[in-house]
Parts: structure tokens; sequence; C-alpha cells
């Protein structure tokens, strides 16, 4: 299975960067990026030893960009008519999705690099934390990484990847933004671990643990369920739109 995940990967990631797409998107992450950071974020205004107001928008941007990079991973396919005979062929389900999804991932992964001159060079000037910095693109890396997964799973239920983007792009601000905080007052909790076990739910109380250098197996585990279970209900789509 690791060799067919390698090969799907391969041709995906390589895929990309055959086409304007990858370019474009490169683009406007660091555009967008910076825009934000300096005209949203007010960062000659703050101390941005953490590189606050960068990381600050990381998940709206990465909400609005992920989209546009898993859209095609099965869409496309299916509107070609090319799953099917990808599928015919001796190759495991999981396999083929998990290069579907590790594609996307590597692709943020390349935006996040992207952004590390404008990290030296504000390092260059000032004083800036980097293991706090560190912490907080590990934290990007795995929102990117659950985004991916939400956007792999939306693709294989369409044919169009305009829908698949608009599909991906609404849950992904759902997650995003989603706080259960309400459960809390709603049925009057009031045990500690009760409290503690619904705000442990919300997407952006992970990222802030993590930004700020809390680097806990929870938020960790929080993370990688969060891509576990789109790409089972992904291999589950494939395998019924095989049968």
């Amino acid at each position: 299975m690791m060799y067919q995940t390698y090969i799907i990967f391969a041709k995906e990631f390589g895929g990309y960067f055959r086409s304007r797409l990858a370019y474009f998107l490169l683009g406007a992450y660091a555009f967008i990026s910076m825009f934000a950071a300096f005209y949203m974020g007010g960062f000659f205004d703050l101390n941005n030893m953490e590189l606050f107001s960068f990381f600050y928008f990381q998940g709206d941007i990465f909400a609005l960009l992920v989209p546009a990079i898993t859209m095609r991973l099965w869409a496309e396919e299916r509107r070609s008519g090319t799953m099917e005979v990808l599928l015919t062929q001796p190759v495991s389900y999981t396999g083929v999705v998990l290069g579907k999804f590790f594609s996307a991932w590597m692709f943020c992964t390349v935006l996040l690099v992207v952004t590390m001159p404008f990290l030296f060079s504000v390092g260059s000037i000032y004083p800036i934390d980097y293991l706090n910095i560190l912490c907080s693109y590990l934290a990007c890396w795995f929102i990117s990484g659950t985004f991916c997964a939400v956007g792999c799973c939306v693709s294989a239920f369409n044919k169009s990847p305009v829908i698949a983007y608009i599909a991906t792009l609404i849950l992904s601000l759902i997650i995003s933004t989603g706080n259960f905080d309400f459960l809390i007052s709603e049925f009057g909790f009031s045990s500690n671990i009760m409290i503690r076990t619904i705000q442990s739910l919300n997407f952006s109380k992970h990222f802030q643990d993590l930004s700020g250098g809390q680097l806990g197996l929870d938020n960790i585990i929080y993370y990688l369920s969060m891509m576990i279970l789109p790409l089972w209900l992904n291999v589950i789509t494939v395998e019924y739109k095989k049968s």
C-alpha cells in the first residue's frame, strides 16, 4: 500500500505544478497573508515577538485556499470518467485516498515554507520567539491537514470542482468557527470534567493552545482525529462508488 500511496502522491503533487493553479495559489497565499498581517493585524502596532498578527488569520486563510487545492482531486476524476479506470486497477483504496490527501497536505506545507523569508526578515530586525513561532507553524500545518482531509472527502461526493470548492469552504468555516461552549449554559453543566470535555471540542481552542506553545498530546490527537474521520469517509465513499 505504501508504494501505491507514493505513486498517487507523486502524480497528484506534480500535477499541481503542471498547471497555473499552483502558482496562483502560492502568490495568493503570500499576498493575503501579508495583507492580513500588516493591514488587518496591525503588525507595527503590536508586540510581534510571536508574529501574532501573522498567525491570527491563518485559519481563515487556509479555510479559503485549501478548498481550491482539494476540489479537483476526486471531482475531476469523476467528471472525466478516469475514476472508474483507476478503481478497476489492483490498488488499495486506502492507498489512493492517502496519496491524494498527502499531495494536498504537502502543497499546504509548501505554502507555509513560502513565508519563511518573512520570518527571517522580521527576526533580523528585532528579537522574536522562534520556539513559539515553530509551534504556531505546527498549528497551521495541522489545520491545513484537517481542511485537506475535509476537502478530499467532499470532492469524492461531487463531479463539479466548483461545487466541491463551495461545499468544502462552508464546512471549513463551520469547523474553524464552531464553538460548543453554549452547551455548558444550555444544559447547566457544572462538572469541571464536562466543561473541559465540551471546550476541548472547539477547533479554535486547540489552535490557540498550539500557537501558545502547548505541545500537549490532546491537541495532536484532536487534529489527527479531525483528519482520520473525513479520510475514513473518503475511503467508504470510494468503495461505494466502485460497488
